[in-house]
């Protein structure tokens, strides 16, 4: 009876041991905690001259572009994942309940990410800013919203969901969107772009939909994020002097054409780091950099070892 009862034990480890190979959730898999951790070591150092990181779970390109079209030297990022997971935030301090504040680059080599971007500055001081909604990596950490301010969702899936300003926000369920859950959502804004549609130039331009000091009419250091389709991302910087944000909408969709576009926080908080280092203004502008609340990063989930073999898509 024993022995046959060792055997049974034996034969179902050996099956929850097949079972958790194949979910994809062992390290390796392509699939990270959703967590304040970070992403699995990075495979290339970072060199002025190299534009792309790839590895089987994620594809970074990135350039600097001078454009007399647009009057601005920007700097398009183009992310492939290979999991929603990838796809993550991190605060300055312990939590996102901490105001501290540090630069981007500090953070992003905290967490190994291919690529970081500043978030939309939760801890800022003004009345406005300091009341905004903040859920990340799955916790709700403060419930109060800005009404006039639209709302970036990002769910489980990796999808962005747009929830334009007015007093609904305030009611609406945003730790669920179309029966998924949503990992992280900001405010800060405006949208630029929602379901396809360019956001008309009338209601970007009201400064009652941007935060204090965005300016949206005026030539600005800008950040925005968007969503190309199923994990695939654009991240698009511009420099000193700036674009005017319906310009950025533009330049954008010049770009790639994204389905959901929207902006973080600009000014000399605009930050791009690849591969831990600042990318944009550098030249400009020195490596005096702006301390920020938080990132948003893609990090690399490919165990050298070789247990991920599952490439991305280009």
């Amino acid at each position: 009876m024993i022995r046959y009862l060792i055997t049974c034990l034996t034969i179902l480890t050996l099956l929850l041991s097949v079972c958790f190979t194949v979910s994809g959730e062992q390290p390796g898999s392509g699939k990270l905690p959703i967590d304040l951790s970070g992403g699995f070591p990075l495979t290339q150092k970072f060199d002025i001259d190299l534009k792309v990181y790839e590895d089987p779970t994620i594809r970074v390109e990135r350039d600097k572009v001078f454009s007399p079209e647009w009057q601005c030297t920007y700097y398009p990022a183009f992310i492939t994942i290979k999991d929603a997971s990838q796809l993550r935030t991190l605060p300055a301090g312990e939590s996102f309940q901490s105001r501290t504040l540090t630069p981007a680059t500090q953070m992003a080599r905290r967490v190994n990410a291919v690529l970081a971007i500043n978030g939309d500055y939760y801890a800022a001081n003004d009345s406005r800013k300091a009341n905004s909604y903040i859920l990340r990596q799955g916790v709700v950490y403060r419930d109060t919203v800005q009404t006039e301010l639209d709302m970036l969702l990002i769910d489980e899936d990796g999808d962005f969901h747009i929830l334009k300003a007015g007093p609904a926000l305030a009611e609406t369920d945003k730790t669920v969107i179309d029966g998924k859950k949503v990992i992280n959502a900001f405010q800060f804004g405006p949208a630029l772009v929602i379901d396809g549609e360019k956001v008309d130039d009338e209601y970007i331009n009201d400064p009652s939909h941007s935060p204090p000091f965005a300016e949206p009419e005026q030539r600005n250091q800008r950040m925005c994020i968007g969503q190309i389709d199923s994990l695939n991302y654009i991240c698009v910087t511009c420099a000193f002097h700036g674009i005017p944000l319906t310009k950025l909408r533009d330049l954008v969709l010049s770009l790639a054409p994204v389905k959901n576009l929207y902006v973080l926080d600009g000014g000399e908080s605009s930050q791009m780091v690849f591969l831990g280092t600042k990318i944009n203004n550098v030249k400009e502008g020195g490596q005096n950099v702006r301390n920020v609340s938080d990132i948003i990063y893609f990090a690399s989930a490919w165990d050298p070892s070789g247990e991920a073999v599952i490439t991305v898509g280009k």
